[in-house]
């Protein structure tokens, strides 16, 4: 008889178990028809697939990335019912089994998210690409706009400069192999490398721990990298007024992970100075460098600059009209939102422009803002990375 309840004891379980599988799988099938098409995840803070339109061309396109049924499993993972929830539940189950890394994210040290970048699956081909390219493109407008005023800066990320707060046993992209090429490759003198700099102070806040950029903090070292290499004025951080613009600020890599967690605190240095700023060559501009009303949104962030643009235009006003103009071009990705607002006050102009989403020929810019200074900056897995710098040769 104890045996027989036994068994029906367990028949009873098996069926709630397989009804609950039944309800999770076809109720949130079912639910997923009538929920609405999200077009972005402010969670995520990225823009989510859309379904995608069937055509034989799609169905057996060689690129796998363009393949129908793959733009379609896509489009089912980003508008599942509930996905930031199933976000954090999956995270939670990882990390009960013990995993480091998570959604290409790592849990370091001192409560650090750092961006995953594994040396076995880097695109090495794409690698060389960007830096031939960048190395012509240094040597080129080096002979035309002389030979201080071309530079690059490829800045390293948390995971090299706080590489000690990584979990053990990692297989990280060697950035230090890479730069130290970067230096020997591109004419003497053009490469500013801010190792030194950022490693003089990895016990302070430079890297935010819920993003993969650094803070205005970090962004500062990397002007003192770049004022000591092209002759400028160090400024101290004590020439800027420092305030704080928000202390809840959680971040891209933070979005993936989607774990409770302390926020960052997003700080803006103001040297005080008047700037016109324009995006995009719209006609409507803005003062100043800072758009603090982006602190009110998720991603914080944008507070720099306004985030990404394909052009910012930023005019220092006041500067007189008949001296020489100096005007610098800034070649770049967001590493330089944090950046550009410390060494703004010594150009007359500063001409941002993104690759990602302008296609003017450096070529033209050059002659139409009159520009007399380069600078190409990007975080070095960015640059290894983007499929753009091809515009380097334009």
């Amino acid at each position: 008889m104890e045996e027989q309840n036994q068994n029906s004891g367990n028949k009873t379980a098996n069926r709630v178990i397989t009804a609950i599988f039944v309800f999770l799988v076809f109720g949130l099938t079912i639910a997923g028809f009538f929920s609405p098409v999200r077009a972005r995840s402010e969670s995520e803070n990225r823009n989510l697939a859309q379904k995608p339109e069937f055509s034989f061309d799609a169905l057996f396109a060689k690129n796998e990335e363009k393949k129908y049924t793959v733009l379609y499993e896509k489009y089912l993972s980003d508008q599942f019912v509930g996905r930031d929830a199933w976000i954090g539940i999956k995270t939670r189950t990882e990390r009960l089994l013990g995993k480091t890394d998570i959604n290409g994210v790592y849990f370091a040290e001192d409560g650090y998210l750092v961006t995953k970048t594994e040396s076995s699956k880097t695109d090495h081909e794409q690698e060389e690409k960007n830096i031939a390219r960048l190395v012509e493109f240094v040597k080129k407008y080096r002979v035309s706009l002389g030979e201080g005023y071309v530079h690059a800066m490829i800045v390293p990320t948390a995971a090299y400069t706080l590489s000690d707060k990584l979990p053990p046993f990692t297989s990280e992209y060697d950035q230090a192999a890479l730069l130290d090429r970067l230096g020997e490759e591109l004419p003497q003198g053009s490469l500013i490398d801010a190792r030194e700099e950022l490693l003089a102070h990895t016990d302070e806040y430079i890297y935010y721990r819920t993003d993969h950029h650094q803070t205005a903090l970090g962004a500062y070292y990397d002007y003192r990298a770049w004022a000591k290499a092209t002759g400028h004025t160090v400024r101290e951080l004590s020439d800027y007024e420092m305030r704080v613009g928000s202390e809840e600020f959680y971040g891209t890599l933070y979005s993936k992970i989607n774990l409770p967690m302390r926020a960052d605190t997003v700080t803006i240095y103001d040297d005080g100075r008047s700037y016109r700023v324009e995006y995009d060559m719209s006609g409507k501009k803005q003062n100043g460098l800072f758009v603090e009303s982006r602190l009110a949104e998720k991603d914080k962030y944008m507070v720099y600059l306004d985030g990404n643009h394909a052009m910012t235009d930023i005019i220092q006003q006041g500067g007189g009209e008949n001296k020489e103009k100096h005007v610098l071009l800034v070649i770049k990705d967001s590493y330089a939102h944090t950046f550009v607002p410390f060494l703004a006050q010594d150009y007359d102009r500063v001409i941002m422009v993104d690759f990602r989403y302008s296609k003017m020929p450096v070529s033209m810019m050059v002659e139409q803002f009159g520009v007399t200074d380069i600078l190409v900056m990007y975080n070095a897995t960015n640059f290894i990375s983007d499929e753009n710098l091809y515009q380097l040769e334009r």
